[in-house]
């Protein structure tokens, strides 16, 4: 008689092909040997590289991919990422709840990919692990440089691509800026002035006019929505409405007599008046007695506002994250040996997995083990066959939330900063419960 874990591991077999675990591996192996690279360069370091890569990655979805056709599809081949650019993208998608949310209500391009270019980005690579050397007459490069005007390798870029563009918040010109140590523009001290309204660009104006902008798009289109309000927050309404009515009572917050947003300028000197940052006046303001926005989610919400990057997940911190486990896999040798992992070894992984999900099913929390993790991540790469299947299996949507994130008594998740000290319970193996 069969048990509930050989059926579960059965169906995660059928799932999750042997074939893209094996890619999945190749891959790792190669964003490691191309992180491992930095190092061999004075001066030049895994945070700053990181920063690019999610920058270029943000690039690569608005300008490369962006072809105004929605409609599922491959990509084609002059679309293949740069490896740099495949590594943001693979950790982008290993926080599925929030690409969900991206790619429904932010990046809508990004539902052409009924999955990760695994096989793509495995063909270009070759034989050198750090690069790809398959590109003789290739399209990608020069189509990349055509529509980014940067490097396609993350090397060359990292040697020849010194700025960046950043758009000025209050007049929309858009500013080269360069990258300054390891994070860029993206640092707290950052300070630029705009050459055409003279504002000073720092990161807490960077910021707050990612804010506005955001608002903006979602008030003047209904099938947009903030941040973290798709799917984090919970309510008797559906997605829809409910984003729509977020957005309607943030705007209320920050409406002038006119009926259109107060001005960043005037924003920013009633925050100098209470001797705040811009960002911490826009959190006061949310949470103030005339808001009915419930204040725990308040922090929620202004999160993904706190890193330079319009994707709702922190990417470079899930880099750093990706980077620990693909040292893992490295010295287990499951990405550097064409020996491992055997068919047996595999044949493991997948009933581990198939016990780590029922336990999640019972308890709602757990600690993966690197196998675990690898078939996780590999089924993750296939997001709507991910979500369908592991909502059949166990009724959860798994997906890492962030440390310092709590669960309340409400069941509304939020991020209060304080990690454990808050007394409730943190951590960064909770998961989601999936919605019907």
């Amino acid at each position: 008689m069969s048990t509930p874990t050989a059926d579960l591991k059965s169906a995660l077999q059928g799932d999750i092909p042997r074939i893209n675990v094996r890619n999945h591996l190749k891959i790792l192996g190669a964003f490691t040997d191309l992180i491992e690279s930095i190092s061999k360069h004075d001066g030049w370091t895994r945070e700053e590289f990181f920063q690019r890569s999610t920058y270029r990655l943000q690039l690569w979805v608005e300008k490369v991919i962006n072809v105004g056709d929605e409609g599922q599809q491959p990509l084609q081949a002059r679309e293949l990422p740069p490896l740099d650019v495949a590594m943001a993208l693979h950790s982008l998608m290993l926080s599925p709840a929030r690409y969900f949310e991206d790619s429904e209500l932010r990046f809508r391009q990004l539902k052409r990919m009924e999955e990760y270019p695994l096989a793509m980005v495995v063909d270009a690579l070759g034989t050198d692990n750090s690069k790809y050397s398959r590109l003789e007459n290739h399209p990608a490069p020069e189509h990349w440089r055509i529509h980014t005007g940067l490097q396609y390798d993350a090397i060359d870029s990292m040697q020849n691509d010194t700025t960046r563009s950043v758009t000025c918040p209050a007049c929309q010109e858009a500013v080269l800026v360069s990258w300054r140590g390891d994070r860029g523009f993206s640092a707290a001290d950052f300070h630029h002035t705009c050459p055409k309204c003279r504002i000073a660009l720092t990161h807490d104006v960077l910021r707050a006019g990612k804010f506005f902008a955001s608002l903006n798009r979602a008030r003047e289109d209904p099938k947009l929505c903030l941040p973290n309000t798709a799917i984090l927050l919970r309510g008797e309404l559906g997605v829809t409405s409910r984003c729509s009515n977020i957005v309607n009572e943030v705007w209320k917050c920050f409406e002038s007599e006119n009926g259109k947003l107060t001005r960043l300028e005037d924003i920013a000197a009633l925050s100098a008046t209470e001797r705040c940052s811009i960002m911490e006046y826009i959190a006061k303001t949310l949470s103030s007695p005339q808001s009915i926005l419930i204040p725990e989610n308040v922090p929620l919400l202004l999160r993904a506002f706190e890193h330079s990057y319009p994707f709702t997940q922190d990417i470079v911190d899930a880099l750093r994250h990706q980077y620990q486990f693909m040292q893992i896999i490295h010295d287990e040798g499951w990405s550097q040996s064409t020996s491992k992992p055997s068919d047996d070894d595999l044949d493991a992984a997948y009933a581990e997995y198939a016990e780590f999900l029922q336990r999640i099913a019972i308890q709602g929390s757990g600690d993966p083990q690197w196998r675990d993790d690898l078939l996780w991540h590999t089924h993750q790469l296939m997001p709507t066959q991910y979500r369908v299947g592991v909502v059949i299996y166990i009724q959860y949507f798994l997906d890492h939330l962030p440390r310092g994130e709590c669960t309340h008594q409400n069941g509304t998740q939020m991020s209060c900063g304080k990690g454990p000290s808050c007394g409730k319970p943190c951590g960064s193996r909770r998961f989601l419960k999936a919605e019907a």
